[in-house]
């Protein structure tokens, strides 16, 4: 099994190279296509202007993101001089609201969507991956800055809580995982009621192994706030390069508000992510 449509976005010029890099390294590893999406967004905000001045700024932003855009392209051209991935562009200037729609229209045939890790210098970075995960509804690769697309035949940690979103992240995964020399099933603080009680994580285990994945359970106690935190630490103690986790258990707002599993990974991620819902 591999990827066979693989998509990124560029959103800026100084925008950090690691998402474009680690797709255009598993584009090439799985034979896949690579999708780039040049998007530069015009954000005018909406105040008590007098008549027609509102119109003027709109038109000014909108012209200074083409002109951004522009400059992308070109980056863009040069920076794929020589690469053997099958690829292609495709740019667009949006205003603010319809960013969402647009990426949802575009990404929803993509197999794998790689961005690059959100609350780093790209502003527009988070608004990416909650398009891709919620109006697309595709699974993401986020690559923190410095870290590079997990090589073939290495550790994987991936979060299960027999939940929807844990077992779409699975499915979106295998692609990687199958590749991989093994990866650790992650359970925290697992219920005494539950339903596979007996032997949580099993039945997991035992999908991946009928798709070639040599897996461990590992049952550890919730000993930081989030779960997030303790997938990241586990991560770092085993030497896993990348984390598979569901994204977004609770609501978006919740997270935000109150944080959670996804938002500590988000915020503090120092290895590719892949989430799923």
């Amino acid at each position: 099994m591999a990827y066979k449509i693989i998509a990124t976005i560029l959103t800026d010029t100084d925008q950090s190279t690691e998402g474009l890099d680690a797709a255009i390294a598993l584009s090439d590893r799985m034979g896949a296509h690579l999708d780039i999406y040049v998007v530069t967004v015009s954000h005018t905000e909406n105040h008590n202007y007098y008549m027609g001045t509102e119109a003027l700024l709109v038109a000014e932003q909108t012209r200074d993101a083409m002109e951004q855009r522009d400059k992308l392209e070109a980056w863009l051209k040069d920076r794929m001089q020589g690469e053997l991935v099958r690829w292609a562009m495709h740019a667009a200037t949006v205003q603010g609201p319809e960013l969402t729609g647009f990426l949802a229209r575009k990404l929803r045939f993509s197999d794998l969507v790689v961005l690059p890790r959100p609350y780093q210098e790209n502003p527009e970075a988070s608004t990416l991956v909650e398009a891709c995960l919620f109006a697309a509804e595709r699974p993401v690769l986020i690559i923190p800055k410095g870290c590079k697309a997990p090589d073939a035949g290495g550790h994987v940690l991936m979060g299960w809580n027999d939940g929807a979103e844990a077992l779409a992240a699975a499915r979106a995964a295998l692609p990687l995982l199958e590749q991989a020399e093994v990866a650790d099933i992650c359970i925290i603080d697992p219920p005494t009621h539950a339903a596979d009680r007996s032997d949580p994580g099993g039945a997991m285990a035992q999908y991946l192994m009928r798709h070639g994945t040599r897996s461990e359970v590992v049952v550890l106690a919730k000993t930081e706030p989030y779960v997030g935190e303790i997938l990241l630490r586990r991560a770092r103690e085993v030497g896993a390069q990348m984390i598979v986790s569901g994204a977004y258990g609770h609501s978006r707002l919740r997270e935000a508000v109150f944080g959670g599993a996804t938002r500590s990974l988000l915020e503090r991620a120092d290895r590719p992510i892949l989430m799923s819902r």
